[in-house]
């Protein structure tokens, strides 16, 4: 029954066999990694998308804020109130001055948490919360280049030196997940009073 060892080398029964396992163990790896990096993939896409998402909603509530800043009836805090830069926001002053408002979308859904202070040339950590707890975009809204807050207007702007001043504000706003925050700076040009 036993033949010799070099006949048992040369022989090549079950060959077939051994070769199509093997084939067949390259192939399932190969379909496993395959189905792995698309699934990886449409996760990734699907991430970047929801991102993409929340940077648009809110650049959109910068964008409200600093068109509607005269425009709005609700009180402060509430949803919807996008009047900000009221007579009680100017007399507060710049150390004092905030205001807090969610910017809806079109079905009056909120998209975006907005947070609006005066800048200013001295570090003032203001708190918007009504409860006294800061929160992470608490220190956002707080950490914004320090500047004075009243000046002249910029050169070529078109504004008298004489007759005219520029007020700076900071507008923070946070996705409502918290992944993206949008930071302007903006100013506002008003008569002298003197």
């Amino acid at each position: 029954m036993c033949g010799r060892p070099l006949d048992i080398l040369r022989d090549e029964r079950g060959f077939i066999l051994g070769a199509s396992i093997l084939i067949s163990a390259v192939l399932l790896l190969a379909g496993v990694l395959a189905l792995w990096t698309s699934t990886t993939e449409m996760h990734v896409v699907r991430n970047e998308g929801d991102l993409t998402r929340e940077f648009y909603a809110s650049e959109a509530a910068v964008i409200d804020a600093l068109e509607n800043y005269d425009r709005g009836t609700t009180g402060k805090g509430e949803a919807g109130a996008t009047h900000w830069l009221t007579d009680q926001f100017l007399l507060d002053g710049p150390l004092a001055a905030n205001y807090r408002f969610f910017a809806l979308d079109a079905q009056s859904r909120p998209i975006a948490e907005v947070r609006v202070r005066c800048i200013t040339d001295a570090a003032v950590a203001i708190d918007f919360d009504e409860d006294g707890q800061a929160g992470p975009a608490e220190t956002a809204a707080n950490d914004l280049p320090r500047q004075r807050h009243i000046s002249a207007p910029p050169p070529g702007s078109g504004f008298s030196l004489k007759y005219f001043e520029i007020r700076r504000y900071g507008i923070t706003a946070t996705s409502l997940t918290g992944n993206t925050r949008v930071q302007v700076g903006a100013y506002k040009v008003f008569n002298k009073y003197q």
